[in-house]
């Protein structure tokens, strides 16, 4: 088969792969515009990992660095988001009395990461109401600084503190429509690029595959070649005259 030119073809059939990134970007905005807009709250807490003599600043900075991501694992078990439910009726009658949906959303609203190398842990709750999601992640902090203990099983040598304010986004920042169209225009690229290019590669086949017949003398009615079709038999029409009166007395 002939080498593809792939930058040609992509130039070629713009048309089809500008189609198909349109479709994508318009599926995208809809099914982002038809999700509820939510709004962001975060907060930090610290872990301090006591020192002592035989423990240096590094130890210690990369033993609450385990602690805080042992904390996050810990923060969507059901021990811990029923503690912080239980704990505000407000926020227990935002979620759905059903345990396992009750889990989902949680861990749909609710995100926690460590920062590399020290030991913060950055909180964020999402929320169609801004002061709900405000109330939520002040909930988890105050049940890690003031429960903590219960979950680290570091005691006394482990102290965890709140070391931010609560920060409330002014916008909703879920759906992302910037990040999310512009998935849809690398997706839509993609499936256009491939569609367009195995397009051409089957066109390439049938043309090399026809020029490979011609020249083993294979023909459309599949005779072997060297045969010879018989010439049809040529019927001459007998011409019909019509003779009048006049013509008889001439």
């Amino acid at each position: 088969m002939e080498n593809l030119q792939y930058s040609k073809i992509l130039r070629k059939n713009w048309e089809i792969i500008a189609l198909v990134i349109g479709v994508a970007v318009v599926l995208a905005l809809i099914i982002s515009l038809f999700q509820p807009f939510q709004y962001a709250a975060s907060t930090k807490i610290l872990i301090i990992q006591k020192q002592d003599r035989n423990l240096d600043a590094y130890t210690a900075t990369k033993s609450a660095e385990r602690i805080g991501k042992n904390l996050t694992s810990i923060m969507y078990t059901s021990s811990f988001y029923n503690e912080v439910i239980e704990s505000n009726s407000t926020i227990k009658s935002k979620f759905s009395t059903d345990s396992r949906e009750r889990r989902k959303e949680w861990e749909k609203n609710v995100k926690a990461v460590v920062v590399p190398e020290t030991g913060i842990i950055e909180i964020t709750a999402y929320d169609v109401d801004r002061a709900h999601a405000s109330q939520l992640v002040r909930n988890i902090a105050y049940v890690l600084v003031n429960k903590g203990a219960d979950y680290h099983g570091g005691g006394a040598d482990v102290a965890i503190k709140i070391v931010d304010d609560v920060f409330i986004s002014k916008f909703p920042v879920k759906p992302n429509i910037a990040l999310n169209t512009l998935l849809a225009v690398v997706i839509g690229f993609l499936f256009g690029s491939a569609f367009v290019v195995l397009k051409e590669a089957k066109r390439a086949n049938q043309e090399e595959f026809v020029q490979v017949s011609e020249i083993n003398g294979e023909n459309n009615f599949g005779f072997e070649p060297g045969y010879e079709l018989a010439a049809e038999p040529v019927i001459e029409a007998k011409r019909t005259e019509i003779k009048t009166m006049y013509d008889h007395l001439q």
